[in-house]
């Protein structure tokens, strides 16, 4: 039996916890809730049409490649308390929380948009399958915990510290956007055979009816 066997073979019974869960996901997308004021000119730029991905960050194909035969370090279940971005200087607060009542990924509320919230119904960071933490792309005081979030580059380095004093270190592989309405759910939320990471933030056209018409994923993959 080959390392990526013997790695499946134990952890078949955590993909199917995973794939299971995912079922709770029922939403095609999530965005943060609309932000209030922010003022005019804040209000102009968004409604201006400008995408929040910045170019050549998006590679499709690094997602969707087979992992490479390897012996990936699996973490015991800890729950993540803070996130670094190196790349854009960010260092956030993480805490844990349910999924919406509408069945997306938890949002933080519009008055704690510094910090970032994990879906603790599914793998914690270092676990096998994609951690969730979903952070706001601005508020009513401006940029908020995900604001860079769009500009990650390709090997970006992703650190999350976890309530077990453990650290773990994630490489970017994509950056990619979403409509709202076209949301692919199985393959932001859905099993993957190494520890995974999903920060997930709004993106494309704002609105003052509607808000944010599309969302920004950062698929990261555990360092070995």
């Amino acid at each position: 039996m080959t390392t990526r066997q013997q790695r499946i073979a134990a952890g078949g019974r955590r993909l199917e916890t995973v794939a299971a869960a995912v079922t709770v996901l029922v939403a095609g997308a999530l965005c943060a809730a609309v932000p209030e004021g922010g003022g005019e000119k804040r209000d102009a730029a968004r409604a201006s049409g400008i995408t929040m991905v910045a170019e050549g960050v998006s590679r499709p194909g690094a997602v969707d490649a087979e992992s490479p035969e390897a012996d990936y370090p699996v973490m015991p279940r800890s729950a993540p308390t803070r996130l670094y971005l190196p790349q854009i200087g960010a260092d956030i607060e993480v805490f844990g929380a349910d999924a919406e009542p509408d069945g997306t990924p938890p949002v933080p509320d519009k008055d704690d948009a510094d910090r970032a919230a994990w879906w603790r119904g599914g793998p914690s960071p270092g676990e096998q399958g994609p951690a969730l933490l979903i952070g706001h792309l601005d508020s009513k005081k401006g940029a908020a915990a995900f604001a860079g979030v769009g500009s990650l580059e390709p090997g970006a380095e992703v650190v999350v510290e976890r309530k077990d004093g453990s650290t773990v270190i994630f490489a970017v592989d994509s950056v990619e956007q979403y409509p709202k309405d076209d949301f692919p759910n199985e393959r932001v939320y859905g099993p993957t055979e190494n520890p995974q990471l999903r920060l997930i933030t709004c993106g494309g056209t704002w609105t003052k009816k509607d808000g944010y018409d599309a969302n920004i994923v950062a698929f990261a993959s555990i360092k070995g």
